[in-house]
C-alpha cells in the first residue's frame, strides 16, 4: 500500500523551552519558538539562538522588560495569533495611542505581518485562486501549525521527564487509502520515553487525526517545501 512518511529528526534542545517574561512586574509565560517565529520584531531578535549568550535571565528562564505589563498582553497576542487584537473602544483604561507606542517599541508593524511560515507558504500557494485551492491552502496552513505544535509538545515532554540529549525520530505515516485507520497508519517516537509515552502519543494522534484524510495529499504535493520550512525554523534538525 502506498503511503507518505514525515520524519523529524534531532529535535533542538531549546525548541520546547518555556520562558517567563516579567514585564513591569506582570509575568507572562510562553515558548521561545513563539517569539522567534517573527525574527524581525524586537523579541524575535532578542530570543534568537545566536543571541542567547547576551541575555541575563533570573531564576533560570525569567527575563525582565521595563515596559507596561498590562499592555503587554496585546503584544503577546500578536505572537500567538499573527494579528493585532485591538480592544473595543471604551473597554480599557488606556488609550489606543499608548498601545500603538508599545507596538512601535517592540517593533511590531501595525499592518498585516507575515511570519516565517507565511513566507514559505507563499511560494507553495502563489497560483492558488479557486475555492478548492483556498481550502487546500487553509488545510496546509493548519497542518504545518499542528506539526510545529507537535514538535514543541515532544520537546517539552522529553524535558519534563529529564530525558538526556539524544537524536529523536518522530515518524507519521499517512495512507493513500483514507478508509484505513482514518488515514494514519502509524505514529512513532523513537527512542520512546519511559514515562508519559502513551499520553504523548494519544495527544499527538488527537491533533493529527483531522488531517488523516488529506495528510497523504499534502505530503505528496508539498512534502519537500514543508521539510525545508521546518529546517529553516528549527535548523538543528533535518526533515525527511
Amino acid at each position: 500500500m502506498n503511503s507518505r512518511k514525515l520524519s523529524l529528526n534531532q529535535f533542538p534542545e531549546s525548541l520546547g523551552e518555556r520562558i517567563i517574561l516579567n514585564v513591569g512586574g506582570v509575568k507572562y509565560e510562553t515558548y521561545r519558538s513563539t517569539l522567534t517565529a517573527y525574527p524581525t520584531t524586537l523579541l524575535g531578535i532578542m530570543f534568537q539562538e545566536r543571541n542567547k549568550a547576551l541575555l541575563h535571565p533570573t531564576n533560570g528562564n525569567e527575563y525582565f522588560i521595563d515596559r507596561d505589563g498590562e499592555l503587554f498582553r496585546y503584544i503577546l497576542q500578536f505572537y500567538r495569533k499573527n494579528k493585532i487584537m485591538w480592544p473595543e473602544p471604551g473597554s480599557e483604561y488606556f488609550s489606543r495611542e499608548e498601545l500603538e507606542e508599545e507596538f512601535d517599541y517592540f517593533q511590531i508593524p501595525q499592518t498585516p505581518q507575515h511570519s516565517q511560515n507565511d513566507n514559505v507558504l507563499a511560494s507553495m500557494s502563489s497560483t492558488k485562486t479557486s475555492p478548492i485551492a483556498k481550502l487546500v491552502s487553509n488545510k496546509l496552513d493548519n497542518f504545518i501549525l499542528i506539526l510545529k505544535q507537535s514538535i514543541v509538545e515532544i520537546c517539552t515532554t522529553l524535558s519534563e521527564i529529564n530525558v538526556e540529549k539524544f537524536n529523536t525520530i518522530f515518524t507519521i505515516t499517512f495512507s493513500q487509502e483514507t478508509s484505513i485507520s482514518n488515514g494514519i497508519t502509524s505514529l512513532n517516537l523513537k527512542p520512546k520515553p519511559m514515562n508519559n509515552h502513551d499520553n504523548l502519543s494519544k495527544t499527538l494522534l488527537k491533533w493529527l487525526s483531522p488531517f488523516g484524510k488529506i495528510g497523504y495529499f499534502l505530503l505528496d504535493k508539498f512534502g519537500e517545501e514543508i521539510g525545508e520550512y521546518l529546517h529553516q525554523l528549527y535548523p538543528k534538525f533535518p526533515g525527511n
